[in-house]
């Protein structure tokens, strides 16, 4: 009686090629490996040589080699599944329009359009095969290239006692961990140099929600008013405030403002040391793939700022397990 089908074992092919030897036939080795005939002649269909004379196709029993088969058939195993994906007209404008129009990058496509069914790597070959409307230099840090930074005034004597005072490294290990909810990172993403108007960045660490605020120069009364802005939705999910040692955040009266006015922390990252506010810096990258370096700020309104700001909140994050900044902020509101 015939058995269920089941895969062929490297033991079953050794005892074909010694049957082979012995000259049975396929059926005879069926019968005593409790196979069908079927099975053995498609094994060696498969891994036997194979020749066609006048017509007929005679498959060369004693070329047969066990090890050789079995290493293929483990082989066929594991890539049996692994096709080719397809791009469908309807992937493509998903994935065309979250490149495009919302500024994804495949990472976050790929594991934030719940049942896409496609990987990051595959996306990125679409890309690369001009599959997609999209091309490489839309997607992030495709052709950019460092530019020299900004020369920014030393500041004085007074503000440099107080900026030390509330160095970093006074900041607690709690809020160094992102492990609780409050604590933000405030930073300036300028206009070109012939332009005041500026825009104040401020990011939650825990949860990496954005908040944008148009500003129109670097003046100490238009950063406060500015700052009365953000607290005026925010002030009780903030604790505390991370900036670098711009002279529009070392001044006297914006100290003055988040300690006094608001009861807030403040702290300032070390000299050239981007990587302390690193949250902020790299969502500042993300504003400026909408509004790239020498976009002239004083053209934008605030509706329109904060609207690249909502779609930059709502794209889905690898540290944040694919979730969104959007969604991980109000969470936390409703919590606090």
């Amino acid at each position: 009686m015939v058995k269920e089908y089941r895969r062929m074992t490297l033991d079953e092919r050794l005892q074909i090629k010694n049957y082979i030897d012995m000259d049975l036939s396929n059926s005879e080795i069926a019968k005593r490996l409790h196979r069908s005939r079927a099975a053995i002649t498609l094994e060696l269909q498969r891994n036997a040589r194979v020749v066609t004379w006048r017509g007929k196709k005679t498959t060369v029993r004693h070329t047969y080699e066990p090890l050789q088969a079995q290493k293929r058939a483990e082989t066929f195993a594991v890539t049996r599944h692994h096709s080719k994906k397809k791009i469908t007209p309807r992937k493509r404008a998903i994935i065309d329009e979250l490149i495009l129009k919302k500024q994804w990058s495949p990472e976050q496509i790929a594991h934030g359009v719940p049942g896409l069914g496609v990987c990051t790597q595959t996306i990125y070959n679409w890309v690369l095969s001009n599959q997609l409307l999209a091309k490489v230099a839309d997607l992030p840090l495709k052709g950019k290239r460092r530019r020299k930074l900004r020369y920014k005034p030393s500041n004085t004597g007074r503000a440099k006692v107080a900026i030390e005072k509330r160095s970093i490294k006074h900041r607690p290990a709690i809020i160094n961990s992102r492990t609780t909810f409050g604590h933000w990172e405030i930073d300036g993403v300028m206009s070109p140099q012939d332009s005041q108007a500026f825009v104040i960045t401020l990011v939650e660490r825990k949860t990496r929600f954005m908040v944008g605020v148009k500003t129109r120069s670097r003046n100490a009364d238009d950063v406060k008013t500015s700052i009365d802005t953000f607290m005026s939705r925010f002030e009780n999910v903030c604790k505390s405030l991370t900036c670098d040692r711009g002279t529009e955040f070392t001044s006297i009266p914006f100290i003055s403002q988040i300690e006094q006015n608001y009861q807030k922390k403040l702290y300032y990252a070390d000299p050239q040391s981007p990587g302390q506010r690193g949250t902020n810096e790299r969502m500042n990258r993300e504003l400026r793939r909408v509004f790239p370096s020498g976009y002239d700020f004083s053209r934008l309104t605030q509706k329109r700022l904060q609207q690249a700001i909502k779609d930059i909140n709502e794209r889905p994050r690898a540290v944040l397990a694919y979730r969104t900044p959007a969604k991980e902020f109000l969470k936390r509101i409703k919590v606090a």
